[in-house]
């Protein structure tokens, strides 16, 4: 009889842990009508915050609009559902892109892993409902990657897609990933969050998928949200980076997760000599990290129509692929085509090692590049083939994700689609050492001779400018 209590109490207590570490989110798929009433609730409105990933694990960054009148940055964050023993977390209130209200960014900082939280912000009606914000494990974890999620208004109702439809499958393409993956703790996008760049309703469709409220995104900017500037005014990134010769929307960032350095780039802007000033700081601040991921929006060696571009293959391929080479990066993500795809080890702009779909690979030579699908539709008239693919998936009227697992020294990159979750490609890179060689004879020499590119790169971007300041 001992044994057996024992042994019913040890299971519920591992119940309990695995509860605890992998809690389910709030993230309901919708049909079209049902995703139509919510859509039509909300829509008017522009207050809905955004939850950003912060510069590390132990902190998330909250974004909102308020009436300025009464607006005050303030977060209220405890671990009980009735907001008892709140901690207050206070920010800063800045212009917003009207005259009535301000933007209001709060850090909140101390956050512990497995933990449930509660947290409410400021509003001009006063405090707002508490919302549930679960940590995960701050060691081995899991990313979610959805690129061009690209939430249109007018422009393409001519291809009778509008942002409530593309707002809707947004929603179900989180609440499968979400619901198969209860354990991821962050999304990354490589950008196009939006379509225009310049109007509010895009960004209140972006944020109205119930699971945002517990989940942390990391945006990267696209061309398509640098159409306008409303990217300033909804999202707060942690440790941007504005750099020397940046103008405008133009900034990088950087965040540390667990082992992981992820280092955002604005790929938008042919600012070499600021993109490589980030690389340098963010590395130099996190020498101990295991993994270092870039995240651009264009698609570097990706799928579908950046084959054979030359602004994708010759402008940007030559300003960030030395950057990730000569810094030893172990994955970049990108978008922009809409299509999924994967590359093989890529280093010198060449094929240094197979990485077939299913396998392990140790301690590998290159980069492996992840272009990840749309969330919007756009047709696909060809297919292209590459000797960089190790594979692709070109039915983009059918949205996937991507999640990327960190276990121990491996990392596990695995495709699936995004309204049923079948699998679609994976492969695993096991790492066994936390060193990089970035102090390399070859990528000393390598940044050596990038003081070129930057220099060409600034005349780039000094020209870039000027257009976009009298076009």
């Amino acid at each position: 009889m001992k044994k057996a209590i024992a042994l019913l109490i040890g299971t519920v207590m591992l119940f309990q842990l695995s509860v605890g570490s992998t809690a389910a989110y709030e993230a309901p798929k919708l049909e079209k009508d049902e995703w139509d009433m919510y859509y039509e609730s909300l829509i008017e409105g522009n207050t809905l915050p955004t939850l950003n990933v912060g510069a590390d694990q132990t902190q998330v960054n909250l974004c909102w609009h308020c009436d300025k009148d009464k607006a005050e940055a303030k977060v209220e964050v405890s671990t009980n559902s009735d907001m008892t023993g709140a901690k207050t977390f206070t920010g800063t209130a800045t212009a917003s892109e009207n005259d009535t209200q301000v933007v209001c960014r709060v850090t909140v900082t101390g956050l512990e892993e497995n933990t449930t939280y509660y947290y409410r912000w400021y509003t001009e009606k006063g405090w707002s409902e508490p919302e549930k914000y679960e940590t995960k494990s701050f060691g081995d974890h899991k990313a979610l990657v959805v690129g061009d999620i690209q939430i249109a208004e007018d422009w393409r109702a001519e291809e009778e897609v509008n942002q409530d439809e593309i707002g809707h499958n947004w929603n179900n393409v989180l609440s499968t990933a979400l619901t198969q993956n209860p354990d991821i703790s962050y999304l990354v996008s490589p950008g196009d969050n939006t379509s225009t760049g310049s109007t509010v309703n895009e960004w209140q469709t972006l944020l109205m998928p119930e699971a945002l409220r517990q989940l942390p995104m990391a945006l990267a900017i696209g061309n398509h949200d640098k159409k306008g500037m409303m990217y300033n005014y909804y999202t707060s990134m942690p440790n941007e980076y504005y750099g020397n010769f940046f103008a405008g929307l133009d900034r990088d960032f950087w965040f540390r997760y667990g082992d992981v350095l992820y280092l955002f780039y604005d790929s938008t802007s042919g600012n070499a000599p600021d993109h490589m000033a980030m690389t340098k700081e963010a590395v130099k601040l996190n020498p101990d990290a295991k993994w270092r991921i870039g995240v651009v929006h264009h698609g570097i060696f990706g799928a579908g129509d950046c084959i054979g571009d030359a602004e994708t293959e010759i402008l940007l391929s030559t300003i960030f692929t030395p950057i990730f080479e000569s810094y030893d990066l172990d994955l970049v993500i990108t978008g922009h085509t809409h299509s999924q795809g994967r590359s093989h080890f890529m280093q010198n702009k060449k094929v240094v090692g197979t990485a077939e779909s299913g396998k392990t690979y140790t301690d590998p030579e290159g980069i492996v590049y992840l272009n990840s699908n749309s969330v919007c539709e756009r047709p696909i008239n060809e297919s292209y083939e590459a000797e960089h693919l190790a594979y692709s998936f070109l039915e983009n009227d059918v949205t996937t994700y991507t999640t990327l697992d960190f276990k121990g020294d491996t990392l596990a990159l695995e495709t699936r689609r995004g309204d049923n979750g079948e699998l679609l490609d994976s492969v695993t890179i096991e790492r066994t050492t936390n060193e990089h060689n970035e102090n390399s004879f070859g990528n000393v020499l390598k940044r050596a001779g990038y003081k070129v590119i930057e220099v060409l790169g600034f005349i780039y971007t000094m020209v870039d400018n000027l257009v976009r300041k009298f076009s």
